[in-house]
């Protein structure tokens, strides 16, 4: 098992009441290496708390994360940058490049952060830039390029560290649909050749491309669906279904389930 989620709780505190908001009731789950996987759920859900926490970027109240056995929540606030740069690859819905860097240099910044030697940074970008096509972007800056392109940019720069885990945070979010099917059909490509990712999505479209759908609510994993031998469009009206069956989504709001 790559990823263990134990028994995970989040309840925030406010700092000047006693009022507590619980965002995570009781998380568990596993995840294989190789898998794709979408975590759903409506605004306040808990999803995007779960993620923070995967991505070492928040601590649970309780409960365990073990990426390859080690409980990543244990792991010191000094050593956290380094080990969320050396084990972890992010996708953004709004890119998070740099406008003061090139394509080349942007995409280079985890290895560069990692004191790598030139010579590696140039192997790895020579074998992902033909695959996510961007050999022709690589010395422009980041405002001449389209929404897409960013962030296929992006997506080089999550992958160039090798991580063991992606993780996605609503990565289509700020792509029209064309360029949304386009990084969606990448990262199938991507997951195909061995690379295990983990998405936070509300459009159910785009978790149809994953192989597996976790839904939460109220902080709580409610359901889960598996693809299997199903297209991404008959895989999309039963993800549909689920958020309206399990989630208690409305026939007003399906429209943007589908967005």
């Amino acid at each position: 098992m790559l990823l263990e989620v134990k028994h995970l709780k989040k309840v925030f505190k406010t700092r000047f009441s006693k009022e507590e908001t619980t965002a995570l009731v009781d998380i568990d789950f596993g995840v294989e290496e190789g898998e794709y996987i979408a975590i759903m759920g409506e605004s306040g859900s808990g999803k995007t708390t779960l993620l923070n926490i995967l991505s070492t970027l928040e601590k649970p109240t309780s409960g365990q994360v073990l990426l390859n056995k080690e409980d990543i929540t244990a792991i010191k606030d000094k050593e956290i940058s380094a080990f969320r740069r050396d084990h972890l690859g992010f996708v953004f819905q709004d890119f998070n490049l740099l406008d003061t860097l090139n394509v080349r240099d942007n995409i280079y910044l985890p290895l560069v952060l990692s004191k790598s030697s030139v010579e590696l940074m140039k192997s790895r970008l020579k074998v992902l830039a033909p695959k996510l096509n961007i050999e022709n972007l690589l010395e422009k800056q980041p405002f001449e390029l389209s929404g897409g392109q960013k962030q296929r940019v992006a997506v080089a720069r999550a992958l160039i560290s090798q991580p063991d885990l992606v993780l996605a945070d609503e990565p289509t979010a700020a792509l029209d649909f064309k360029n949304s099917e386009d990084l969606l059909n990448l990262f199938e490509e991507i997951n195909d050749s061995g690379q295990t990712i983990i998405m936070v999505t509300h459009s159910s479209l785009a978790a149809s491309h994953a192989k597996r759908v976790l839904f939460i609510k109220d902080g709580v994993l409610y359901h889960q669906l598996y693809r299997g031998e199903k297209t991404s469009t008959e895989f999309a009206k039963e993800i549909t279904l689920s958020m309206i069956a399990f989630l208690g989504t409305s026939e007003e709001e399906e429209g943007s389930l589908n967005a």
